[in-house]
């Protein structure tokens, strides 16, 4: 029998020493009671009891030094970030044991943030970051067009994830994120039923709900190309922990080496909010509804660095991307978006007992402010409430405009408060409806117990700046993206430039190249909600909010692109063997047609990178380096009347 702890208040029972996996029963949950709070902070230990006797191996003699250190003050002193397994593990169910009750500590938190048995890093820079096109244009939004045949094809999502990782995921100088640093990654998981006899949905049919698991697994299996262990990759969902095996997200996370869930993901009590190993505290700079926010760490920790992977899909949000997605970061109650004013006054109450200040103590008077002025201008913000009395009454109506009003304002403080990394929608297959209900099949578009169905929608869609990703995903999902009032108090808060969704410089994102396109060029699929219903102008409970709206009506402020062409190379230190591409960037001011060549030191040319057309805007050219030599090198811009050379050095991992 097998014991690990870090903390007296959690004790780890393991059933099975060869089958240790997520599911083993976490059974002992000691009451700070019986040691009193003092003694209770001066009690950290790491127990370790085996049957098992064979210390002769390295896994052995870990356990081993485990057991000799276990009154050390820390855990991270006992087992080492760096401790390397020596390859012949004598017993082939000892170094299985290993691994999976290092992912089970980790995935319930036990182990906080010690890096068990991280491998150390092989990449000579310590660095990674975001391609540098991508992360320099937050203005952008990057389409990646996906061939996946169908949603059970796991072995391909797990390519388009693995393909796309290696060419947005790149090696970076001191500049980047360090190696070491965890990955907190936020899927769309939530709470949902995966299987529903009753109305006769299997697991396939509700996959379209959670961002696909083997999608998930190739973006980290491209991140452990670059050197980050798989100990420090982490995804959380303060909803989603009762679907974590239905969704495969378990399995994934024995195969990565990541952890997958929260050992604790409610509030409750002051020692809760006090905990640090569970729980990160952020203030909101400016916030309307909350000062300060708690999220499930790693969410937001110095040492993290933040993804957030949404699910194409429609919800009575409209649709639930990128902005709605990071609602799941926080803990419970905090993450209770929609609850109106029942879950503001529920946190309120909670202030008083963990001794913290986090809602606007003026919440309710700058909220009915804004609400009484947005009624006038918004669209759809004029929609009246069907109440319960009413014959057409269903749960949908319990989403009103005064729920979409403080979701709005509560989704742009959680943002506010997040530094990101990449948001990004997984789009292989998206649905419609909301959850298990939907507008199918055909002639069901007015009964709220239809059917949600997925449809191979084939886009991953990524960028920097959650509601510029978030107004393209509306838009490919068949809405304008002008009629939802999220978009609208974002820009009024400053959180967003343009809502034009024709004015949003967007790329196709090409085996690493970012090709600027037309946004009418990809394929829009209609996905309804019943967003706002109108009941009393007869539309149907599951539409399209896909009324035309005037963007006229909108102050927007324009791209500002220089006058004469400008040109930099973003990454010419670091092309690696999965991805050598050398991005080179160049701007025009009209359009025009553009040439760039590589030439070799003496000004000979050695290859043209681009030939083309371009639009007014931002450009990338790219060089597959993986031919040539680390070296000087120069490139030649041609546009219109204008050339210019400049030097390049390239130097290859």
């Amino acid at each position: 029998m097998l014991f690990i702890t870090s903390e007296p208040s959690k004790l780890l029972k393991l059933k099975d020493r060869d089958s240790c996996n997520a599911e083993n029963e976490l059974i002992f949950e000691r009451k700070r009671a019986q040691f009193g709070p003092q003694k209770w902070q001066k009690r950290p230990f790491l127990c370790l009891r085996t049957r098992h006797r064979d210390t002769s191996s390295a896994a052995g003699r870990a356990l081993r030094g485990a057991r000799e250190n276990v009154n050390r003050p820390a855990t991270c002193a006992l087992w080492k970030s760096n401790l390397a397994l020596e390859a012949g593990v004598h017993m082939s169910s000892r170094r299985d044991f290993l691994k999976s009750s290092t992912l089970l500590c980790g995935s319930l938190g036990i182990m906080g943030r010690a890096s068990v048995f991280a491998a150390e890093s092989n990449h000579p820079s310590g660095y990674f970051g975001v391609h540098p096109f991508v992360e320099q244009h937050p203005e952008a939004v990057f389409i990646l067009r996906t061939h996946v045949d169908r949603k059970t094809n796991s072995a391909a999502s797990k390519q388009v994830g693995l393909d796309l990782g290696r060419s947005i995921f790149v090696p970076m100088d001191n500049t980047g994120v360090p190696l070491t640093h965890n990955i907190a990654t936020k899927p769309n998981l939530t709470a949902h039923d995966p299987v529903d006899k009753e109305r006769g949905f299997t697991l396939e049919d509700t996959m379209g709900i959670a961002t696909d698991v083997f999608f998930v697994e190739g973006l980290f299996e491209s991140l452990k190309e670059l050197g980050v262990a798989g100990s420090k990759m982490h995804t959380r969902d303060v909803n989603g922990g009762g679907v974590l095996d239905a969704r495969g997200y378990l399995a994934m996370g024995r195969r990565v080496g990541a952890t997958v869930g929260a050992a604790k993901n409610t509030i409750r009590t002051e020692y809760d909010a006090n905990d640090a190993r569970a729980f990160v505290w952020k203030e909101v700079p400016d916030g309307v509804v909350y000062e300060r926010i708690p999220y499930l760490w790693p969410f937001n920790a110095p040492d993290s660095w933040n993804l957030n992977v949404a699910k194409f899909k429609a919800h009575e949000m409209g649709m639930t991307l990128t902005a709605k997605n990071w609602q799941g970061t926080n803990t419970a109650p905090f993450q209770e978006y929609c609850g109106k004013w029942r879950s503001i006054d529920t946190m309120q109450k909670l202030e008083e007992v963990i001794n913290k200040e986090c809602i606007n103590a003026k919440v309710h008077e700058v909220i009915e402010a804004n609400f009484k002025r947005h009624t006038r201008t918004l669209p759809r913000w004029n929609t009246p409430d069907v109440l319960p009395s009413d014959p057409d009454y269903n749960d949908a109506y319990y989403y009103n405009v005064l729920c979409m009003e403080l979701w709005a304002h509560r989704t742009i403080d959680n943002h506010a408060a997040s530094p990101m990394g990449l948001h990004m929608i997984e789009g292989i297959y998206g649905r419609d409806g909301d959850f298990n209900y939907g507008p199918n099949p055909l002639g069901n578009e007015n009964n709220y117990l239809g059917r949600a169905w997925d449809y191979m929608t084939n886009v991953v869609i990524f960028g920097k700046n959650p509601y510029l990703v978030d107004i393209i995903g509306h838009w490919l999902g068949g809405h304008e993206p002008g009629n939802f009032g999220l978009f609208h108090i974002a820009m009024e808060r400053g959180k967003l430039d343009v809502m034009n969704p024709m004015h949003i410089p967007v790329y196709e994102w090409q085996d690493g190249v970012a090709v600027r396109r037309p946004l009418t060029s990809f394929t829009r699929t209609p996905l309804r909600s019943f967003y706002l219903h109108q009941l009393h102008t007869k539309e149907q409970l599951w539409h399209l909010c896909d009324e035309p709206f005037d963007y006229s009506q909108v102050s927007e402020k324009k791209l500002s692109i220089p006058a004469k062409p400008t040109t930099r190379v973003l990454n010419q230190h670091y092309p690696n063997a999965n991805n050598p591409q050398l991005a080179i960037e160049f701007s025009v001011a009209k359009k025009g047609w553009v040439l760039v060549e590589i030439l070799d030191e003496s000004g000979k040319n050695l290859e043209v990178i681009s030939n083309t057309i371009c639009d007014p805007g931002y450009h990338m050219a790219a060089w597959n380096t993986s031919k040539y030599a680390s070296g000087s090198y120069k490139y030649r811009l041609r546009y219109n009347d204008y050339n210019e050379v400049h030097d390049l050095v390239l130097n290859k991992a």
